[in-house]
């Protein structure tokens, strides 16, 4: 157990053993009694507990009467639980058997039987614990009992995460960053370590150098890998790649991992930081770094390490020794951490105590940050002073991890417990907060205190305290700002793994002890890949947890069906069982037996039915079957009372609900329901839409699909109750797609909509997706999701009428694809009183993609060139992504200045002219906008700093089959692209010498565009960001375009396809920055450069590296 956690499991027995006792069924088996003397001996230890465990710190008498206790308390939990669940069994045998069936099922010697058998293991157990209590031989004071840490203004101080990370390290970062740029270096490859102690803040440090602006634009690649204690080759390999193609690569031997490495990074200045390396042997990192020093000249190593031997080892420079935050910037960051608002503090004599309290840390951002928050409760001089004087004066100077300790040591009991079991994850995991919640619930770290509470809400309350306290860190968010996901730090974890070591084992890239008393077991894939479940590990009979925390996606772990049997059938207290990820076709029948079970994770398995026995499991809370081809469910679903999670998410295969499914009215996530194939409404035996009707607990996300069109479909709508699902954030509705359909029936799904929609006031639904809904028009219902975020309408070919857009204010992303009979999207004439500042105000991302009789946004307005000059178009004040695919009659748009990406496929560059021939914006509105200082060629007058460029934030843009041409004088505003792709276009190249940002280039399929017409080449010269240019499919290039010779930052110059190009010009060695030069696939030129003995080799030979083929 974490230490001094093992108050909330004697919690946890008297809270059940409360339960069972206002329970009838104690009357029938005869054990009231015993479980009233079971629940005051518990009650009698608790009383004392607390202060137990924090003497057995000192006291190894205390420790090992502790140790004692634990056995004894978790044999008792797993007793009464036993009791309890064969209570619930028979209550839900009660609603399911006949009467004749239940009476005999309860007959007087069935009770007796198993109330005797009971009965002897309760008092036993009791006696044990009487023993334990008797037999302490010292003396332990009573405390008052414990109460539930609350929120203390975490939600209000949440910005308080990071601030650790912006004080004090600005010189550090600028030494950096300019050894990482200086160009008066030898090495083609610098390797930089930053060393120095744990919590320092290296990777805060790195982090900072890794995003700031000036290294974003100086490196082609950046690459981010945690290496950790497992220094493994092959592994970091695919880490590197992994965060080259953001994606995780699938298992390849090593040869193959190392081609791929060749083609991301040899030949391309790149940073590549490897974060927390502990490896000491050089050997080891001579292997890893041989693979990395084919880099362009001006690649940069970054190097994090605690060891000056790693140091030693990696540099080929003087590393960089991080030291501690000075006085001034300690007691900065101390005061925001222990004093409201971060104010100093109005007594001197605690401010003087906080300076003393603050040498103990020595600068340390972590230990400044957890002893501060500390303290943060802690009002008086007397509570200052003790906290000095007693727990920390025992913390040796050198040492961070005691100090760390002591602000566990503060933790109220069940926030130990939770904290302590995260020790499960690997260092540098990325937890999912709301799944490490529900592992909480299923080991019953979290209860409610009263009948009202939600344990999902007081599981985010804990979360939070921990998090407040530095106990977690690096959260990410989602749009809305709810919290993902978040990590520890290397020392926390430390920490976390030092608490639990008693009853947690950890298998990451070696093999831990286990004993008979080890509960909770985690496994990675890096050890599952190269063995086997230890037998060790069975003898652990009452473990409570087997976790994997692996990406499944990509997962190595494969399980053989007697190995997925052996599991289940050896640890019949198991709480939590985490299988995903790891191959297996089936689900042995006797998962059943694991009445215990709580959290069961099968997901991206191959499993298509789940045996009938997995009904018995009644405390089962979660069950997870994402992206398995599942056919159907368990038709007896109903009996698990207690799931409150079923997750199905991309579960394709799936053809029906079960019956009874709608009496699971726990259930606050469903992910999809799913509606039988079977056209005749009455021969449909399996789960019809009121299934939903009580399920008015769901939360988050739910997709219906197999929504019918028609009369009896709209009735059968209204049974579903979707008025009443208030809490949901996310629907989406899949209607089938029935070739035959009646006209008359169309008007249908109106209707259905109506009822499908769950209402306010207010409503909770941000995120709407309808595919295939046929109505004309949209019912006014849908103006009361004031609080839409997302829309995404799906071959909706019937409507010819969007809702008013304009009143969805939250709204951030539209995506309309597929609607045949949509010509305009408003249906208000614009007559030029929108504003802009108003017009969609949140919007963010626009996709409109195969409306092929779409015209324009209002059905009635003016030429569109006329417009513009009298200013009547609107601007979208947020826009940033824009994709217009396969509409061919749009002309017309709200006008994007600030468009950041930009993708145009088969349809008119009207939208685009529109928005680049617009007139200089005043930055005043939008608020959010950075004003830019730039030069207007149109005009040739210098712009104020107050003014703004259309388009002038466009990083991206891909133009693919457009039989218009941008005309070149337009290009002169985008002076942020970075990257321009040009696919089956006709006509010259547009380009433009203000796209001084421009770093990539790629230009494909077309006989008809133009390269040879440089003009007076000015244009490429002034191209001198660009780094990478692509040539591909042009059959008709028959020259390099001569001003490529102008590129002096030019490092990758790529040629595929192009069959007419018959030469190497002789310029090409002006290029001095070229390391990189591809030939693919052009018969004539690929023979010209055949190594040593084609006519063109000499022009190319000097190139560091070559690609012919």
């Amino acid at each position: 157990m974490a230490e001094g956690a093992l108050f909330n499991v004697a919690k946890g027995i008297t809270e059940k053993a409360g339960n069972l006792l206002a329970q009838e069924i104690l009357l029938l088996w005869n054990l009231k009694d015993e479980f009233e003397k079971l629940n005051n001996t518990v009650l009698t230890i608790s009383a004392v507990l607390q202060d137990a465990e924090e003497k057995q710190q000192h006291n190894n008498q205390v420790r090992v009467w502790l140790k004692r206790l634990n056995d004894a308390l978790y044999e008792a939990d797993d007793l009464l639980d036993v009791i309890s669940t064969e209570a619930l069994r028979r209550e839900v045998m009660t609603r399911n058997k006949k009467a004749k069936e239940v009476h005999i099922f309860f007959s007087k010697s069935n009770q007796l039987v198993y109330g005797l058998k009971m009965g002897h293991k309760v008092k036993a157990v009791r006696e044990r614990l009487d023993a334990i209590k008797n037999d302490k031989g010292f003396h332990l004071d009573e405390r008052p009992i414990e109460t539930q840490v609350g929120n203390h203004g975490v939600r209000e101080t949440h910005s308080f995460v990071r601030s650790e990370e912006v004080i004090g390290r600005d010189k550090d970062k600028e030494v950096i960053i300019r050894i990482l740029l200086d160009t008066n270096v030898e090495e083609s490859v610098l390797i930089l370590p930053i060393v120095g102690l744990g919590g320092l803040g290296k990777t805060t440090l790195a982090q900072f150098v890794f995003n700031d602006e000036k290294i974003k634009k100086h490196f082609e690649k950046k690459l981010w890998v945690c290496v950790s204690d497992n220094f493994d080759v092959k592994m970091i390999v695919e880490k590197i790649l992994q965060s080259a193609k953001n994606v995780r690569i699938k298992k390849l031997e090593m040869e193959p991992l190392i081609k791929i490495l060749k083609e991301e990074i040899d030949g391309k200045k790149y940073l590549l930081v490897f974060d927390d390396v502990w490896n000491e042997i050089p050997q080891e990192w001579l292997k890893l770094k041989t693979l990395l020093m084919d880099g362009a000249i001006g690649s940069r190593i970054l190097v994090t390490t605690r060891s000056t031997t790693v140091a030693k080892i990696t540099k080929t420079v003087q590393p960089y020794m991080l030291e501690g935050l000075d006085k001034e910037k300690s007691w900065s960051l101390f005061k925001q951490m222990a004093f409201g608002n971060g104010q100093e503090p109005e007594n001197p004599i605690i401010k003087a105590i906080g300076e003393k309290i603050l040498k103990k840390c020595r600068g340390v951002p972590l230990a400044i940050t957890t002893i501060g928050r500390l303290l943060y409760f802690k009002n008086t001089e007397k509570e200052w002073l003790s906290f000095k004087d007693s727990e920390l004066s025992k913390i040796e100077e050198n040492d961070i991890l005691p100090t760390l300790r002591l602000s566990y040591n503060y933790l109220s009991s069940h926030l130990k417990q939770c904290f302590a079991y995260c020790c499960l994850f690997p260092k540098d995991y990325k937890i999912h907060k709301t799944t490490l919640i529900k592992m909480w619930m299923a080991l019953g770290f979290i209860r409610s205190s009263s009948p009202g509470q939600c344990l999902e809400d007081i599981g985010d309350d804990y979360f939070m305290n921990l998090l407040w306290r530095s106990f977690f860190q690096e959260v990410e968010e989602d749009e809305r700002g709810n919290i993902l996901q978040f990590k520890m730090h290397d020392l926390m974890h430390d920490l976390a793994k030092s608490i639990a070591a008693s009853d947690s084992a950890t298998f990451y890239s070696k093999e831990e002890g286990i004993h008979e008393k080890t509960r909770h077991v985690s496994f990675d894939q890096t050890f599952l890949s190269l063995s086997t479940i230890p037998n060790s590990l069975y003898k652990a009979s009452t473990l409570r947890t087997f976790h994997l925390p692996i990406e499944s996606r990509y997962s190595y772990v494969s399980f053989n069906k007697s190995t997925c049997n052996a599991i289940v059938s050896s640890f019949k207290f198991i709480r939590l069982l985490d299988l995903h990820g790891t191959h297996i076709e089936t689900l042995p029948r006797s998962i059943g037996k694991l009445r215990h079970l709580r959290y069961l994770d099968l997901s991206d398995n191959s499993i298509e039915i789940l045996p009938n026995s997995i009904t018995r499991l009644h405390n089962l809370q979660t069950l997870r079957l994402s992206r398995c081809p599942i056919k159907k469910l368990p038709k007896k679903i109903n009996k698990l009372v207690n799931l409150r999670y079923l997750e199905m998410d991309e579960c394709q295969d799936l053809t029906h609900m079960p019956c009874g499914i709608g009496q699971l009215t726990k259930l606050r996530t469903l992910s999809q329901f799913v509606i039988s194939e079977s056209t005749c409404f009455a021969l449909r035996p399996n789960g019809r839409l009121k299934e939903l009707y009580k399920l008015n607990e769901l939360r988050g996300s739910l997709e219906i699909r197999g929504l019918r069109h028609g009369k009896d479909a709209a009735l059968e709508s209204k049974d579903a109750n979707m008025k009443e699902k208030q809490h949901l954030q996310g629907l989406t509705l899949r209607w089938i797609n029935e070739n035959d359909v009646d006209e008359s029936n169309v008007g249908y799904d109106e209707e259905s909509l109506v009822a499908l929609l769950p209402h306010g006031p207010p409503s909770n639904l941000q995120e709407l997706c309808l595919t295939r809904y046929w109505g004309v028009k949209f019912p006014s219902a849908i103006s009361s999701l004031s609080n839409l975020v997302n829309l995404s309408l799906e071959e909706c070919n019937k409507c010819q009428h969007l809702p008013p857009l304009e009143q969805f204010h939250s709204l951030k992303t539209l995506s309309l694809n597929f609607m045949n009979d949509l010509e305009y999207i408003s249906e208000r004439e614009n007559n030029g009183e929108f504003s802009d500042s108003t017009f969609l105000p949140s919007l963010e991302q626009l996709t409109i993609r195969f409306c092929r009789n779409l015209k324009g946004w209002w059905q009635r307005q003016r030429d569109s060139v006329e417009e513009f000059h009298n200013h009547s178009l609107p601007s979208f004040p947020h826009l940033s992504n824009l994709q217009i695919q396969i509409c061919p009659e749009l002309i017309s748009l709200p006008l994007f200045p600030y468009l950041e990406e930009l993708e145009l496929s088969k349809c008119s560059l009207k939208p685009l002219e529109q928005t680049l021939r617009m007139e200089v914006i005043n930055t005043a509105t939008p608020k959010n906008l950075t004003s830019i200082a730039a030069t207007s060629t149109s005009s040739s007058s210098t712009l104020a700093a107050s003014s703004f460029i259309p388009l002038s934030k466009l990083k991206s843009m891909s133009i693919w089959d457009m039989e218009e041409t941008l005309p070149k004088e337009l290009m002169c505003n985008l002076i942020s692209l970075q990257d321009l792709k040009i696919y089956y276009c006709c006509g010259p190249l547009p380009l433009s010498r203000h796209l001084t940002a421009l770093q990539n280039l790629t230009v494909m399929g077309s006989e008809e565009v133009d390269l040879t017409n440089d003009g007076d080449e000015m244009e490429w010269h002034g191209l001198q960001s660009l780094r990478n240019l692509e040539f591909k499919f042009l059959p008709n290039l028959a020259t390099l375009p001569v001003g490529i010779q102008y590129l002096t930052s030019l490092q990758t110059l790529k040629i595929q396809s192009c069959t007419r190009l018959l030469a190497i010009p002789e310029w090409i060695g002006k290029i001095t920055s070229l390391q990189t030069l591809q030939i693919e696939y052009c018969t004539i030129l690929s023979k010209r450069c055949e190594r040593e003995a084609g006519e063109d080799w000499s022009k190319i030979a000097h190139i560091p590296h070559l690609k012919i083929r």
